[in-house]
């Protein structure tokens, strides 16, 4: 769902629903990517518009023609997807070959490609975004293998095990000549790839020289080493709502190509307000956390009763819509603050 143009602000204190944050009026425009609040991948839950609407379940509607629906399946995937969407640093001056050599590399002409390696290759730092053109090739190259490989062709699976377990090495390798700048992108990961082995002293050995010099997770906004959560509905839909809010905090959430059709600005009214919001820890969550993310998930999800998967999640005795709301974001609350460090 793409909105293209920006209505005054007039427009928007007329014709759409709107929330605060910190005393500032926010409505869908004020978001990275405009049309799209919090919605809970885990549950399933995606924005669309009106148009758009198939046989989806429509859990809210914003106005003038917003839409946020149920797919109807859970899938914790954002966890272990946390952290591969990186920053595309792109030069003022390289951002329109950027993007025809990405138009160029997506039709199949890599005529372009031996000079890009080149470039690629160079000590200059103002070309490190080829990378990411040659990576979004190899990317598409491998879909087809890949649904190969999950319709049972066991020679696809065999060549994806070949190149996962050849990338692992490659990275462990790479691992050891730049362990700070590894160390950077690992501390933004929940997860990282590394080759598994049965045997205990390789294992051992693993986790000493190699994995515990990575620091994974150390600067997600939930001690992951220390978190007490367990892969429940209640957890992960806190968990997306903290992520969600810290991506605004630190400025995560932002990607430079300079297409004005997929680019996500790099400001934003939410991030403008956010960015001062302090780190996460017990105290904090109670002062500033929860306001921001009580008012957040309540713009998403004015009517949490009328979503079955939420009616599972809290006690409740009885069918009020403003006393389940009251019990939802209380647990809501308990669950922030039980998550925090």
């Amino acid at each position: 769902m793409f909105i293209y143009g920006k209505p005054s602000d007039e427009e928007r204190e007329r014709d759409y629903d709107s929330f605060e944050v910190m005393g500032r009026r926010m409505d869908v425009f004020s978001f990275s990517t405009p049309g799209y609040p919090f919605n809970a991948t885990s549950l399933g839950h995606y924005w669309t518009n009106e148009k758009e609407l198939k046989d989806q379940q429509v859990i809210t509607r914003l106005r003038p023609y917003f839409c946020l629906v149920s797919y109807g399946f859970n899938d914790n995937q954002f966890l272990k997807h946390r952290g591969l969407f990186p920053i595309t640093e792109v030069g003022q001056q390289n951002i329109n070959e950027y993007i025809d050599r990405g138009d160029d590399f997506a039709r199949g002409d890599l005529s372009a490609e031996s000079e890009l390696r080149e470039r690629m290759l160079s000590s200059d730092k103002k070309d490190e975004w080829v990378a990411q053109l040659f990576t979004n090739k190899a990317s598409q190259l491998l879909k087809p293998v890949i649904e190969s490989a999950r319709r049972g062709n066991s020679q696809a699976i065999e060549m994806i095990s070949v190149l996962t377990h050849s990338l692992a090495s490659s990275l462990e390798k790479i691992t050891k000549e730049n362990l700070s700048e590894v160390r950077e992108v690992a501390s933004r990961r929940l997860y990282w790839p590394v080759l598994h082995t049965p045997h205990s002293q390789l294992k051992t050995d693993q986790q000493d020289s190699y994995i515990a010099n990575l620091k994974i997770g150390s600067k997600l906004p939930v001690g992951v080493d220390r978190a007490r959560w367990k892969e429940d509905p209640m957890s992960m839909l806190v968990l997306e709502l903290i992520i969600f809010v810290d991506d605004y905090r630190s400025d995560n959430n932002r990607r430079l190509t300079g297409d004005p059709v997929v680019d996500v600005p790099v400001g934003s009214e939410l991030r403008e307000v956010l960015k001062d919001l302090p780190s996460l820890n017990k105290e904090t969550a109670r002062s500033h956390w929860w306001p921001v993310i009580k008012n957040i998930f309540a713009f998403s999800y004015p009517d949490p009763i009328l979503v079955d998967q939420f009616r599972d999640l809290v006690e409740h005795r009885q069918d009020s819509p403003a006393m389940f709301k009251s019990a939802f974001n209380k647990v809501l609350k308990e669950k922030l603050i039980s998550l925090s460090i």
